[in-house]
């Protein structure tokens, strides 16, 4: 059998599953090659720990080169183009040609397409701005603390509310928390609202309770730093003193360059497969576009980007051995809630299911949080 050559297309969640499964799956009779513009994997999940200071950014990265101590192949630089027709990428001025491409690229925050925001909002969605988030935290001395949405589809559903949650026992250990309001402001009509009404339930249930006011279905058009006030369409402005932002979205350009979104935001994929519509190239985690049944789209988090992977490398290594296709992804998700003060609680559910995804939550425990804790210490082992 001639050796095949499969590349791997970011070093994000998704990507590090892939290459991993790969590998095992196929020996060192075929090459994987991870490529990804950062030489450093930063792992998501252990994000929020930024905020209330369990972990420094250092403490979530490690280097992507560890990859070639597993006979997985590393090669840093950006992703100038992709081109199906040929089965090739370019990276950093130089061709790769693939037989199989797996494209998990993610999404790109975009907060400079909201006027104002990128000069007045702290964004919670990358290292640094978590790392700013937590100094402007623990030296604030009251006032009113917006957290603001700003649009849908964004990655990790349960972060903004995580966010609040973590601020809020911030805010209390260092006795500010009287003189602060917290808002969440969001682009939603509830909270998680793909997940359902029980699952918008548990979170309200854990918000309300700790003063953290909730403003749903509000549209941001700006923010103005000077009056530092975030503008709503059709409706009053905001006041703020500190704002967290998740920034807008968006499918990565080099993706689009290529065709594999067509007419549509992002890329439309097999749900069970994960294939485009070209050729053995598929597409997993936040880059795709799974409709269910309910009408509402697959949310984008690093379980469905770890679930995708698993499944397009079974179906991969199947195909290149001749081997009968795995089963489908089933839809399967959970996510955990950090709160904050050392609990964390759990959802998983099954969202393929009809007519809408079911979802069940657990009351947040001690247990929970020290789950997730070793869900991370894992991580880093398996994958890295």
């Amino acid at each position: 059998m001639v050796g095949k050559t499969v590349i791997v297309l970011g070093g994000g969640i998704g990507g590090l599953v892939a290459a991993n499964k790969l590998h095992h799956l196929l020996g060192r009779d075929h090459r994987v090659i991870v490529v990804d513009k950062n030489p450093r994997h930063s792992f998501t999940g252990s994000y929020l720990w930024l905020l209330n200071g369990k972990r420094t950014a250092g403490q979530v990265e490690r280097e992507l080169s560890r990859l070639e101590r597993k006979g997985i192949d590393f090669i840093p630089g950006e992703v100038t183009s992709i081109d199906p027709a040929a089965s090739k990428v370019t990276v950093g001025g130089k061709d790769l040609d693939y037989d199989y491409l797996v494209v998990s690229l993610g999404a790109e925050l975009d907060p400079g397409s909201i006027p104002g925001l990128s000069r007045a909002a702290i964004n919670i969605y990358d290292t640094d701005g978590l790392t700013e988030a937590r100094k402007a935290l623990t030296s604030f001395s009251g006032g009113r603390l917006v957290i603001a949405i700003c649009r849908m589809p964004y990655k990790c559903p349960a972060a903004p509310y995580e966010t609040a949650l973590i601020s809020d026992n911030v805010l209390r250990s260092i006795g500010v928390r009287e003189k602060t309001e917290i808002e969440i402001v969001t682009w939603e009509p509830a909270p998680m609202p793909v997940a359902g009404p029980v699952m918008g339930q548990a979170i309200l249930s854990l918000t309300e309770p700790r003063g953290i006011k909730y403003r749903p279905n509000s549209t941001i058009n700006s923010v103005d730093p000077e009056t530092r006030q975030v503008l709503l369409e059709g409706d009053d402005p905001v006041p703020y003193d500190l704002l967290f932002a998740v920034p807008p979205h968006k499918c990565p350009q080099v993706i689009k360059d290529a065709g594999l979104t067509g007419e549509a935001p992002w890329v439309p994929v097999d749900p069970g497969t994960l294939a485009t519509q070209h050729e053995n190239i598929f597409v997993i985690g936040d880059a795709t576009m799974i409709k269910l049944s309910n009408g509402k789209m697959l949310p984008k988090a690093g379980v469905f980007a770890h679930k995708h992977a698993e499944t397009v490398a079974h179906g991969i290594a199947a195909s290149i051995k001749g081997k009968p296709q795995p089963k489908p992804y089933d839809g399967e998700g959970y996510c955990f809630v950090e709160i904050g003060d050392g609990s964390a609680g759990f959802a998983k559910g099954n969202f393929y299911a009809e007519p809408d995804p079911e979802v069940h939550a657990r009351k947040p425990s001690r247990m929970l949080h020290w789950g997730k804790v070793g869900f991370e210490k894992y991580w880093f082992w398996k994958y890295l």
